[in-house]
């Protein structure tokens, strides 16, 4: 498949694309903190109640009359009659953090968020270093979707007085900030946030959290941290299970195989029908060149997918799993078939424009060519931003030596987001040799040459090396060419069945 990172093996290939999925368990694995936490909602009407403030000045008679009123009301529970009395009040003493108060106790008893939040972003305005005021504000903003804005008052929260403030209350505001921040792909923002609840030392089981840092720190690259979170949770709970898949991860990226196995394998011992894990493992078999091993989970695997796929719980990221894991298992027209019915289900733009891509590179990789440039249209039709499938396309295009002038806008959009892609270096390589040839211009074929030597710096690539010795050998520079051929023979022995290594074996 030619992807942003080109020509690895499929097996990482599945390995990287599980790990979303290898994250979301701990969601499906009881974390005692997490849910401490999670439990620990404080009632909105509850903080919203005034420590009865005195009035600063004298107020009108007026303004006095309907606040009582609207209080009378308030504890009749005749809230709507109670927020027109108070607003009224709010007119002659529009500072008054008392009546604000009252105000968004009644708009939250009404469901009236849009309201509740106006009045309350006024009384932060009066008073900015009250906890509870941000914290019901975020909570508000947080399940109307507003992440922005929830963020921005947790933080203000957490910023303001929380001397007095309940201890479980704040690890809770704590704990859902480090969430939207994960959320927002910003773990390096979440970690502190999570290391602030264990100084907090809340009651209860620690390891859940140790965990969650130490996914964070997975998310942020930093997987020496990572394994030292997450082996201070093992400890604490030997017993909880996604933390030796966390661990298996870490120990992957230190280059610890033999641990990295021996985790996921204690994983699936707890809980062998997840899927992820058993792809994940698949991958670190391959890896270790344990095939009979590798082959034995990544079928597991397919037939754990399988089922979710018959009795229609499938979510489309498990469909371009699947399909990658029977490419694997060289089970390509299968494949085809499950991203085919992927094709007409329902899905949000960013899932219609991964299968779209798959469904090009399935085409592409089982001889299909005329549906590749539609599938890949379709891809940059449903995110015009999906810079793998720009490479794509522009590199399926000088392949063919159709549309030279399109395939080289395509691939520099492509370099914008990705400037040092080897693959996408190695694209506008070739569409610098394709329009060389078609020019016959000396000038643009050392232009080729020079991006693909570029390329085959950043990233060694068989096909890299491959179009190197076509651009010496159309300069008649043979000894060159066969010097780039042989290179990527013996960098790339493991590639021995790889069609551009058949084709330059026949050429050698």
């Amino acid at each position: 498949m030619r992807t942003g990172a080109r020509k690895q093996d499929t097996g990482a290939d599945c390995r990287t694309m599980t790990r979303a999925f290898v994250i979301v368990l701990l969601t499906l694995c009881s974390c005692t903190t997490q849910e401490q936490l999670k439990e620990d909602k404080t009632v909105a009407t509850e903080t919203v109640q005034p420590a009865q403030p005195v009035q600063k000045e004298e107020v009108s008679v007026e303004t006095a009359a309907s606040f009582c009123a609207g209080y009378y009301a308030m504890v009749g529970q005749e809230w709507e009659t109670a927020a027109t009395f108070f607003k009224k009040a709010l007119e002659g003493d529009p500072e008054s953090e008392k009546i604000l108060r009252y105000l968004i106790a009644c708009y939250i008893q009404l469901n009236q968020n849009d309201n509740a939040v106006l009045y309350m972003t006024k009384l932060s305005d009066v008073d900015s270093k009250d906890f509870d005021v941000h914290y019901t504000l975020a909570n508000i903003h947080e399940g109307e979707g507003r992440l922005d804005e929830a963020i921005t008052e947790y933080e203000r929260a957490c910023r303001s007085q929380i001397d007095n403030v309940d201890k479980m209350v704040l690890a809770n505001a704590l704990y859902r900030l480090a969430h939207l921040y994960m959320t927002k792909n910003e773990p390096a923002k979440a970690i502190p946030c999570l290391k602030d609840i264990v100084k907090l030392a809340p009651p209860g089981d620690m390891s859940g959290l140790h965990t969650e840092i130490g996914m964070a720190y997975i998310e942020a690259g930093e997987y020496a941290k990572a394994r030292e979170e997450l082996e201070t949770s093992e400890k604490l709970n030997p017993s909880l299970p996604v933390t030796r898949l966390y661990l298996a991860i870490a120990y992957d990226e230190l280059g610890e195989l033999d641990k990295a196995i021996a985790e996921a394998n204690t994983f699936l011992e707890a809980s062998p029908n997840e899927w992820p894990a058993h792809a994940f493992l698949a991958g670190l078999y391959a890896k270790a060149e344990k095939n009979e091993d590798a082959n034995l989970h990544r079928g597991k695997a397919i037939s754990l997918l399988q089922v979710r796929v018959a009795q229609g719980d499938s979510s489309t990221k498990e469909h371009i799993t699947l399909a990658r894991l029977l490419m694997a298992e060289d089970k390509k027209n299968d494949a085809v078939r499950i991203m085919e019915l992927t094709a007409n289900k329902s899905k949000t733009k960013e899932e219609a424009g991964e299968v779209h891509f798959m469904l090009a590179n399935l085409y592409y990789e089982t001889n299909h060519t005329g549906q590749v440039e539609k599938e890949l249209r379709e891809a940059l039709k449903a995110d015009p931003n999906f810079h793998e499938a720009s490479n794509f396309l522009g590199y399926f295009f000088a392949e063919r030596g159709e549309e030279l002038d399109e395939a080289q806008r395509l691939v520099e959009e492509a370099l914008k987001v990705q400037p040092e892609n080897g693959a996408y270096l190695d694209s506008l390589g070739w569409v610098y040799y394709k329009r060389a040839t078609e020019d016959k211009t000396d000038e643009r074929m050392d232009m080729a040459l020079e991006k693909l030597t570029e390329a085959a710096e950043v990233y060694p690539d068989p096909e890299t090396y491959k179009h190197i010795g076509e651009i010496y050998y159309s300069q008649g520079r043979w000894e060159k060419a066969q010097e780039q051929w042989g290179m990527a023979v013996e960098e790339f022995q493991e590639y021995g069945d790889h069609p551009v290594i058949k084709r330059i074996n026949e050429q050698l």
